[in-house]
Order: C-alpha cells, then sequence, then structure tokens
C-alpha cells in the first residue's frame, strides 16, 4: 500500500493562551460531555430544510464576543479535545474576516444535499472523524469551497491538531454546490466510521505518520473493497489495523534506516 501524504492537512502551531478571536464550531448532541459550554451564546447553523430541529444543528461560539471568564472556558474546552476519548464536542476553531451570520450560513449550507442515490442525506461533515477522511477524497476545489469563508479550519483528530488553509472567500450562488461529494465519492466518505473504529485501534503515531493517515485508510478501503466483499465490519477492522499498523511501521523503519 502506497502511503501518501495530504499536502493540505499541516499540524497546528501550539497555541499560548486564550483564544482571541474566530469562531468555535460546537456539536449540541455531544454537549452532555462538556455541559459547561451549554452556558455560552451559540449561533445555531440551520440549513432550510430543518428549521424545525434547530437544536440537532451544529452551533457557533463567536469567541471575540465573549467576556474574558467565557473566553477562558471556551479555550480550555478547545484545548481539550485533543486529550479525550469520546466523541468530539468543540469540532473545529475557525478563523474568518466574514461575520458569525456569513459563516453559520455557509456551513448550514453544506449539511444537506444528495447522497450516494440521490436522496436527501445530512452531512456531518464538520466531525473531525469524518473531516479527515473526507479531505483526502475531496478535490482542490471541492475542498476550498468546502471551507468558504474560512482562512484557516483547526480540529482535532489522532492525538494531534490539525490546520486547514482555506481561502477564506464567499462563494457566488453557482459555486455553492462545488464542496458537495460527487456521487462516485460517497462509498469512500460513507466509511468514515469503520475508519474511526481502525484508528482509535492504532497506537500513537508521529505527526509526520499521522498526516498520512487518512490516505492511506482511504486507499486501503479501495484494496480491500477490490479483493473481497469483506461485509463483515468487525474481520475488516482487525484486518485494516494490523494492515495499517504494519505499514506504517515498515515505512518508519525504512525512513530511520535512511537518516
Amino acid at each position: 500500500m502506497a502511503i501518501m501524504t495530504i499536502a493540505q492537512m499541516q499540524a497546528a502551531p501550539e497555541s499560548s493562551g486564550p483564544l482571541m478571536h474566530g469562531f468555535l464550531l460546537v456539536e449540541p448532541t455531544t454537549l452532555v460531555h462538556a455541559p459547561e459550554l451549554a452556558a455560552l451564546d451559540m449561533r445555531p447553523c440551520v440549513h432550510r430544510t430543518l428549521a424545525h430541529r434547530e437544536e440537532l444543528m451544529p452551533q457557533l461560539i463567536d469567541v471575540a464576543a465573549l467576556d474574558d471568564k467565557a473566553r477562558a472556558l471556551a479555550t480550555e474546552c478547545w484545548m481539550a479535545e485533543m486529550r479525550v476519548e469520546r466523541p468530539p464536542v468543540v469540532c473545529a476553531w475557525l478563523d474568518s474576516d466574514a461575520g458569525v451570520d456569513a459563516v453559520s450560513e455557509h456551513i448550514a449550507q453544506y449539511l444537506v444535499g444528495p447522497g450516494a442515490g440521490g436522496k436527501p442525506v445530512f452531512w456531518r461533515y464538520y466531525d473531525p472523524r469524518v473531516l479527515a477522511l473526507t479531505l483526502a477524497v475531496l478535490d482542490r476545489a471541492q475542498r476550498e469551497a468546502l471551507l468558504g469563508p474560512a482562512k484557516v479550519w483547526q480540529f482535532a483528530w489522532a492525538g494531534h491538531r490539525w490546520s486547514v488553509t482555506g481561502a477564506g472567500a464567499g462563494l457566488r450562488d453557482a459555486d455553492r454546490s462545488l464542496g458537495w461529494p460527487r456521487a462516485e465519492q460517497w462509498t469512500r466518505i460513507d466509511r468514515s466510521e469503520t475508519a474511526d473504529r481502525v484508528v482509535r485501534r492504532l497506537p500513537v503515531m508521529s505527526v509526520e505518520q499521522t498526516a498520512r493517515l487518512p490516505a492511506a485508510l482511504d486507499q486501503l478501503f479501495s484494496d480491500v473493497a477490490l479483493s473481497s466483499d469483506a461485509e463483515d465490519v468487525d474481520v475488516l477492522v482487525e484486518f485494516m489495523s494490523e494492515r495499517v499498523g504494519n505499514d506504517f511501521a515498515l515505512d518508519a523503519e525504512i525512513q530511520g534506516s535512511k537518516s
């Protein structure tokens, strides 16, 4: 299996002090793991077809609008995401010149669209467990459209914090569909849950190895699909965990012998 790097997914720089600007993207269905965040003002990102389920839509916290105490709390919850073993609560920190209305509207527009069979699906692309694999599947134009007004999109995944750079520009109405996966890409993106199970079975890896992991998983999923049906997910997770672990260990050994 060829191990590739996703060039746009880079290790985020170490932060010092509380966040002072930008937006935190919160998953409301997991707030039970960080109930203190629920007291902060949030802006829901509501797709027009799901206005009646606003409480389930991702929420934005405008960091600059918080007082010092709330900003310290928000920063603490964001920093904790890299260390916890639970579903993410603070899914991302976004840096953007756009206001909270424009950012929430952009995030909302990509929540619902046609799935592989053409029927509408709700896509939690902002969940780091989904986003990591999505970045390996989408092409450059799709990634830029998905990021939209975000100049920087940071997320915690697999023991590290990652940063993806966007154009920081809004989209024309004609371009709004560019970031949505094409029909043939859905099969790969739909493997996010299985990929997460594989990642959780792997040992902690270096930043360099982990940056290559999404593309490696995507490639291995394709290889397995070509060689067998692999209908038993537990068997597939076991096989992929062992295969990826061995491949990365071999890769590290080869790199070490060259140094």
